[in-house]
């Protein structure tokens, strides 16, 4: 257990710009706008005469449907924290074990008491468990800071922060809502994982490109063969990777609810194999699916190659 602490704690360190500094860019950005804002309403605003009538009239608005809209605003302001983790996470893995090789620092690693097994779980669970939990909690510090300026501002205008947004929209439930969305993404997305780690072991150079390239080969030959043979384009492995995507976990998009109206949705609600409203019941209805029993089979294969071809690595 020490060791494998050990090895994640040296992940972070090596990518903690992409861990780190990245998700704190972006709250920065979400801060710097809100500044703006702040800044130019002021500018065009004389003494905030519109933004205090825009007040009073939100404050007078149904209590449950100010609760609705903030609760809704609360998830859908994690989707651009979700997309870059996706990037963050994506190349890290097409780089996590090429990089070893192509810096010739393999034999170092490879010398100390560390597994080949240990090695890969280590940057398995860094992408897995590390990152989205460092991008929450600056996802989360963004929202608590962004709700405290507001605050000023509304109590500059006079008017009681608590009773018009800060005591709705239920935030602990959407904190953790998203996170356990994280959490789940990170087992749905296995088999890519596991696809990455094992281009990053055996690619001699522009993994990229080892990564995207073959996929992109066998379903455009698997669409034109299709085609040649039925004169229609059916489903195949485009619309297989579509509907893994679409089906995700993760809140990354809005949609219709026959309830509550427009919310946040889990992946995109173009698909009926799983229910897109966001609950935890619902992110868990995919991984005890056949789906993702079939995803952990495929992953079990790709880090089964990617641990045979560590072992087996060479400067060379």
């Amino acid at each position: 257990m020490n060791r494998l602490l050990a090895l994640v704690k040296r992940e972070f360190w090596e990518n903690k710009g992409a861990f780190r500094t990245t998700p704190l860019v972006i709250g920065g950005i979400h801060l710097a706008a809100m500044l703006m804002f702040i800044i130019t309403f002021s500018h065009f605003d004389n003494e905030f005469q519109s933004l205090k009538e825009l007040i009073r009239f939100i404050a007078q608005q149904d209590t449950e449907l100010r609760s609705q809209i903030l609760y809704a605003a609360n998830l859908e302001s994690s989707v651009i924290f979700s997309m870059v983790l996706a990037f963050v996470v994506f190349f890290y893995l097409l780089g996590s074990l090429y990089d070893d090789r192509k810096d010739r620092s393999i034999l170092f690693w490879k010398s100390l008491p560390a597994s080949d097994t240990l090695t890969i779980t280590s940057k398995l669970f860094a992408a897995m468990v590390v990152a989205p939990l460092i991008f929450w909690i600056i996802y989360v510090i963004t929202h608590i800071v962004i709700m405290l300026l507001f605050s000023v501002v509304v109590l500059s205008l006079g008017e009681n922060p608590w009773t018009l947004f800060l005591s709705l929209g239920n935030p602990f439930e959407a904190w953790g809502l998203v996170l356990t969305s994280y959490f789940t993404q990170s087992i749905w997305a296995l088999p890519l994982y596991g696809w990455l780690m094992l281009v990053s072991a055996f690619a001699p150079r522009i993994p990229l490109l080892f990564a995207v390239l073959p996929p992109v080969i066998l379903g455009v030959l698997e669409l034109w063969i299709d085609f040649l043979k039925t004169f229609t384009l059916s489903d195949n492995l485009f619309g297989l990777f579509g509907r893994w995507f679409a089906n995700s976990p993760l809140i990354m998009s809005g949609d219709m609810h026959e309830n509550d109206g427009f919310g946040a949705a889990l992946g995109i609600p173009i698909t009926h194999e799983f229910d897109h409203h966001v609950t935890v019941a619902n992110m868990f209805d995919r991984l005890f699916s056949t789906d993702m029993l079939i995803s952990l089979a495929i992953t079990a294969v790709f880090l089964g190659a990617t641990l045979w071809l560590r072992r087996r690595a060479t400067e060379s």
